[in-house]
């Protein structure tokens, strides 16, 4: 008796997971995340990626992949997401190592400002609903999300059950491959036509908010456990454009100032590329697309100084070489 109930029990188990394994996909919320993880990811063709890029929507606009293959023969994809707090960072580093061996990854540390706990549950949910379930998943949803959300992280049904009012043929038949050729990257073309109002470049140092650091550490590690190389980055923006959000570093220049002291302790280039405007000839008024954020033109003057980065400073697998 206690057998055939043990046998009921799992196969109800199993149905249970089943039906919402395919009913999760459907609900979610189709965003244009879903298309760059699942293309850049669990859909990837071919060859593992030269160089990868993560972090937040600083990141999306910095780094093109086309650039960097037309004028120099590195492979990448652009991995950056809206609002990616750096402990998500880490998890998706860790899901994109498990397709790519070895890749130079270059993380825009931006988000390292952020002092909640937790990042935003929308931007989470960038990253962790369109990732497939596994170990890394589960691991990432019970240390970035707080305890009253983890369920439904899980079990993303629970959060999206009511679209089923909206439910459209995307839903059942999601194009992940509609953005392909941008390989996760993305830039507008507005002028933001303002200066930027920070001018106190001081050397002094902050400390780094404490779990922002402690994902910081945990990078670091992972790189020199898997062995690939690293590279840190902070897009331009106007560093007191965070000065109104509460849940921010109030002196992030002091902040980016000791992450500095840090990527060299550890032999890791660091970028900043707000200390870089005269080198780049940057005009903040014409090659921002506002306060954070850069617009096309700025960043076609970030790609080319970092190809020119990676050209001097690192070499293409053999079966790479042009």
């Amino acid at each position: 008796m206690i057998k055939k109930a043990l046998i009921k029990s799992i196969l109800l188990l199993t149905l249970l997971g089943l039906i919402l394994s395919v009913l999760n996909p459907i609900f979610i919320l189709k965003e244009g995340h879903r298309n760059k993880l699942y293309q850049g990811l669990y859909e990837h063709q071919g060859d593992s990626l030269d160089v990868v890029f993560l972090g937040s929507s600083h990141m999306i606009n910095s780094f093109n992949p086309n650039i960097l293959w037309d004028k120099y023969g590195f492979t990448s994809f652009n991995y950056g997401t809206g609002g990616e707090p750096i402990d998500v960072t880490y998890y998706l580093l860790k899901e994109v190592l498990k397709f790519h061996d070895n890749p130079i990854v270059v993380i825009d540390l931006y988000y390292l400002g952020l002092t909640d706990e937790y990042g935003n549950e929308e931007y989470v949910r960038y990253v962790l609903d369109n990732m497939k379930m596994s170990v890394n998943k589960i691991d990432a949803i019970f240390h970035t999300t707080p305890s009253h959300n983890r369920l439904s992280f899980l079990l993303p049904i629970l959060k999206y059950h009511g679209r089923w009012k909206e439910l459209s043929e995307q839903d059942f038949k999601f194009d992940v491959f509609s953005t392909y050729y941008a390989k996760g990257y993305s830039a507008g073309e507005n002028i933001y036509g303002k200066n930027n109002t920070f001018s106190n470049h001081t050397k002094e140092t902050a400390e780094i908010p404490p779990k922002a650091k402690l994902y910081l550490d945990k990078i670091i590690e992972l790189s020199k456990e898997e062995g690939f190389e690293l590279i840190f980055t902070l897009a331009p923006h106007d560093y007191n454009s965070t000065l109104e959000i509460p849940s921010w570093h109030p002196e992030p220049a002091k902040m980016f100032n000791q992450v500095a002291e840090i990527a060299e302790d550890n032999n890791i280039p660091f970028i900043n590329y707000n200390n870089l405007f005269d080198d780049l000839d940057f005009d903040f008024k014409t090659d921002m697309y506002n306060a954070g954020h850069m617009n096309i033109w700025g960043s076609n003057k970030i790609n080319a100084h970092f190809g020119e980065f990676l050209h001097n400073n690192y070499h293409l697998p053999d079966h790479r070489k042009k």
